[in-house]
């Protein structure tokens, strides 16, 4: 069977932006561990979405060091030898690729979620063990996203017609109905999410700036500090933000969610629906 023209194309195009991919890769995981360190040379207490920030970056590193550079390595191979896809590297390439995407898109949106919390509610955001639950938060982001992407490994795709069979085929609806479905509804259920959340914090920052807040002293949150009979602080819960340090984070957050929702989710959506 002789290739198509635009199959050779296609494959042409694969092998000649695989080195650009790599050193993408290399950009991307020098720039997300230097904000880690950044974050983390100054904090002496983590605050949630500090570490929710942190998760984020660390997943993206292992999204360019794991799924993008072996599908990198693997078509610079096939340029330079016969060397093709076999369904061990396909299943591992396709479950960490999908595990990693789910991931990725699920920490966007739980870092909204959480600004929209602190900024729209904060006496009960600060007075809640946040920190305790956006640990929580990420352990069940990574198990109900690994549990879901390890399923087209084990045998949840279109039995007719495997897609490690010839070459690796990791476009969602290339694998299954089942898992098309569900990782569909999961990525666009995810993103509106992201886009609502940080839509209502962009609002209530800006009412608060304003001061079209009328009940503006509700959000207003007292330092508290928990002292032992000796004077020893045991805890304490941080006050309000001041409102420009506040229309500051919320910017980053929402810059953070626009960017992974425009580079990453939708591009995902409009891919698997053409």
């Amino acid at each position: 069977m002789v290739p198509s023209p635009s199959t050779m194309n296609d494959e042409q195009r694969l092998h000649n932006n695989a080195v650009a991919w790599l050193i993408c890769s290399g950009i991307s995981l020098l720039a997300n561990a230097w904000g880690i360190l950044s974050i983390s040379a100054k904090q002496k207490k983590w605050k949630p979405l500090e570490f929710l920030i942190c998760t984020l970056a660390g997943t993206h590193i292992l999204n360019v060091a794991i799924p993008i550079t072996m599908y990198s390595v693997v078509q610079l191979r096939k340029q330079h030898s016969d060397y093709e896809w076999n369904e061990g590297v396909c299943k591992v390439f396709v479950s960490t690729f999908y595990t990693l995407s789910l991931v990725t898109c699920f920490s966007v949106t739980s870092l909204s979620y959480h600004r929209m919390w602190m900024v729209r509610w904060p006496v009960n955001y600060r007075l809640s063990n946040t920190k305790k639950q956006a640990v929580h938060t990420v352990m069940g982001i990574w198990m109900v996203s690994f549990i879901l992407s390890t399923l087209p490994a084990v045998g949840w795709h279109n039995p007719t017609q495997r897609f490690y069979a010839g070459d690796c085929r990791f476009i969602v609806t290339e694998i299954g109905l089942g898992f098309g479905l569900c990782f569909l509804l999961l990525i666009s259920g995810s993103v509106v999410v992201g886009v609502v959340c940080i839509g209502i914090s962009l609002f209530q920052t800006f009412s608060m700036q304003t001061g079209q807040n009328v009940d503006k002293n509700k959000f207003n949150v007292p330092t508290i500090v928990v002292e032992d009979a000796h004077g020893k602080r045991r805890s304490s819960i941080d006050g309000s933000e001041p409102i420009k340090t506040s229309l500051q984070i919320t910017y980053l957050i929402s810059g953070i969610v626009f960017i992974y929702d425009f580079l990453m989710g939708f591009p995902i959506l409009v891919s698997s629906f053409l």
